[in-house]
């Protein structure tokens, strides 16, 4: 049959070096997802991302590698979308197109006839409504996905696909959405809507987790590295969890629920990643008058931190 090859053939046909897009986060010939928050500043993101590709410019401390980009939108026009990549200051503007999605979206990523290496997919909802599929039905989502995957594996195309999250500050619809996606990043912002400040959380297959600090000017439309970056994030965001849950009293529920009230996306994704945070981070809990209890229900396990008030 066509396109079986021993292992031998495939290893001596095919370079195992990995080529990023953009280094350590977006390997090409991959399908990947960013969700977030609406108005958290997904598109601006991607907008900004797709411009230092296009300029092969260093984007949030990482490199990129210049790639022809197709920017398929929903939401926003095509007018709206080539404005905001002027305004951004795009060098190469032949080297961007943009494409608003109609009917029938899947027949638009005809990816043979489209000149692009890069596709980015806002929003990947709009994929899914008009091709009559239910986002939270799990063979619905892995029918647009392996249609996606071809696409991806079959003719070297990378695709980001624009997704919203949903109340627990999770990727909205069917688990198999984030999983079926090579890198997951999620866009998280403060409580205060007009905070310049947003935290990019990466996750995946084949890249280190980590958490990037973006500040957005709001009328350049520029995103870049926050003043405030650091490796010590985790030091950050649990002065956060301390600071609420004095202020609070007690904050209990399932992991998913408990990353809601907190607002901290990264740790909705996976229920046990905010135990583990904790339970790592107990002696600072302690210090500060905090007692963390961890409790199995019929049908999860329940956290609780409890502040020991003087």
């Amino acid at each position: 049959m066509n396109g079986i090859r021993t292992v031998k053939e495939i290893l001596k046909e095919e370079s195992t070096d990995d080529i990023w897009i953009w280094d350590s986060i977006i390997k090409a010939k991959t399908i990947n997802i960013i969700s977030g928050d609406e108005s958290s500043g997904k598109t601006t993101l991607m907008i900004n991302l797709c411009k230092a590709i296009s300029d092969e410019e260093d984007f949030l401390g990482c490199r990129t590698s210049k790639q022809k980009i197709l920017y398929i939108t929903s939401e926003m026009s095509a007018r709206d979308i080539s404005a905001v990549f002027e305004k951004i200051g795009l060098k190469d503007s032949d080297n961007v197109k943009v494409l608003e999605l109609h009917d029938d979206p899947l027949s638009l990523l005809g990816y043979s006839v489209m000149n692009a290496d890069l596709v980015i997919i806002d929003l990947f909802i709009q994929i899914l409504i008009n091709e009559g599929k239910d986002p939270n039905v799990y063979k619905d989502v892995n029918e647009v996905y392996g249609e996606l995957r071809k696409g991806s594996s079959y003719r070297d195309k990378t695709i980001i696909l624009v997704h919203h999250l949903n109340k627990l500050g999770e990727i909205n619809g069917s688990v198999s959405i984030g999983g079926a996606s090579d890198t997951r990043m999620i866009l998280s912002m403060p409580e205060k809507r007009q905070s310049p400040e947003r935290t990019l959380s990466i996750y995946g297959k084949n890249v280190e987790q980590k958490d990037i600090q973006i500040s957005f000017d709001f009328s350049s439309r520029i995103m870049s590295l926050s003043q405030n970056n650091s490796d010590k994030q985790i030091d950050h965001e649990l002065a956060y969890i301390i600071e609420q849950t004095v202020a609070r009293g007690q904050i209990s529920g399932s992991c998913q629920e408990v990353s809601a009230i907190l607002k901290l996306s990264r740790f909705g994704r996976n229920p046990n990643s905010l135990k583990r945070y904790l339970n790592a981070n107990v002696d600072a809990l302690n210090e500060n008058d905090i007692e963390l209890v961890s409790e199995r229900s019929s049908k999860e396990r329940i956290i609780k931190l409890i502040h020991r008030k003087q």
